[in-house]
């Protein structure tokens, strides 16, 4: 059984022009996928139709063997992880430590010791301990985008989807982007990313995937 199976999925917003249509994928818990396709094309909407946000309407999307329409968002969420393309939407806490404890102090949680040791783990791999008191909104883009990707990470889902993290990133934070990614291989986390660019995304995805209007090609 694959962690996601895509199956026959067809969208549209409006009855008389389809989205895209056909499209089956299959995604293992511990793969790295890549997926472009140009502007317009419905990248991110794919992206919330396997979040469970928009409802498909043809075909169907299943997680860990469950329809996606089935599951709760609260428990999609427990699940996979997703890394917006603008950080500052999923920032909001009064400090960097506040917006890392967040899932945790709503979610029952009672180990806080445990909590604790795992939010200064992933702090440091992102190099974001010493703004732990700092205001999220203090920091520079690429800073956001390694501390929503930690406050994703911490709560330990399987697999993650980043929407387009290089769009606004320097050489310095692309480097540091990739180094995140390599942390996730190294931790056997799967991920999807969406992105487009190909070049960077070859050097760091398993499997190229390119969505258009007939469905998706493998590259």
């Amino acid at each position: 059984m694959s962690f996601y199976t895509i199956d026959s999925l067809t969208f549209s917003f409006a009855k008389e022009c389809k989205l895209f249509q056909n499209i089956s994928i299959e995604i293992e818990e511990n793969q790295h996928i890549g997926l472009i396709g140009p502007n317009g094309c419905g990248k991110t909407t794919l992206v919330k139709l396997m979040l469970g946000i928009l409802k498909a309407k043809e075909g169907a999307i299943y997680l860990e063997g469950k329809n996606i329409n089935d599951i709760s968002l609260s428990k999609v969420g427990k699940t996979v992880g997703y890394v917006f393309q603008n950080p500052d939407k999923q920032l909001f806490c009064p400090t960097v430590w506040e917006q890392m404890n967040f899932s945790y102090k709503f979610g029952g949680n009672a180990d806080q010791g445990g909590i604790n040791d795992k939010i200064h783990y992933y702090l440091e791999v992102f190099d974001l301990m010493k703004y732990r008191d700092s205001s999220p909104l203090e920091l520079s883009r690429g800073e956001k985008q390694r501390l929503a990707l930690a406050s994703v990470l911490a709560r330990d889902v399987k697999f993650l989807i980043l929407d387009e993290p290089t769009t606004g990133l320097d050489i310095l934070r692309k480097k540091q982007l990739e180094k995140c990614l390599m942390t996730l291989k190294e931790e056997g986390k799967g991920y999807m990313i969406i992105s487009h660019e190909g070049k960077f995304l070859t050097s760091f995805v398993d499997k190229l995937l390119t969505l258009g209007p007939k469905g998706v090609e493998s590259n």
